[in-house]
């Protein structure tokens, strides 16, 4: 083996479709282009999220704290995201709508993006032989 062989950075960085289905699980032709945990954009955006969350304890309102780590979280989660099937243009905006209005979306986006599995160039055959 060598160091190579756990590399998932630029797996990470290109992403991968993740299709999407409806609430009630019928499959539709749409899908989400998810960038894994380890790719730069997420990176940078978990350590924005950190450092917001730790800004947002000194607000005082216990409400208007958790709308700031909310919006933070929400941000987090559209970060995941590098394409998209849809015909709207893909923005920042559009994003944070479909996660709010479609929170199960940004749960498995961010189950998807954590599966190291999906973003390893050599997939499991690389251990099922070791």
């Amino acid at each position: 083996m060598k160091p190579s062989d756990f590399f998932t950075r630029s797996e990470a960085n290109d992403g991968k479709r993740m299709p999407l289905s409806l609430p009630d699980g019928t499959p539709t032709d749409e899908w989400l282009l998810i960038r894994g945990v380890d790719s730069d954009e997420f990176r940078a955006a978990l350590d924005e999220h950190r450092r917001a969350v730790v800004e947002n304890a000194a607000i005082d309102d216990a409400a208007d704290r958790a709308e700031a780590n909310r919006v933070s979280a929400l941000k987090l989660h559209c970060a995941l995201v590098a394409g998209w099937s849809f015909d709207a243009e893909l923005t920042q905006k559009a994003l944070q709508e479909l996660f709010t209005e479609a929170p199960h979306l940004a749960a498995e986006a961010d189950s998807f993006a954590s599966s190291r599995q999906r973003f390893f160039r050599k997939g499991s055959a690389s251990s099922a032989k070791d």
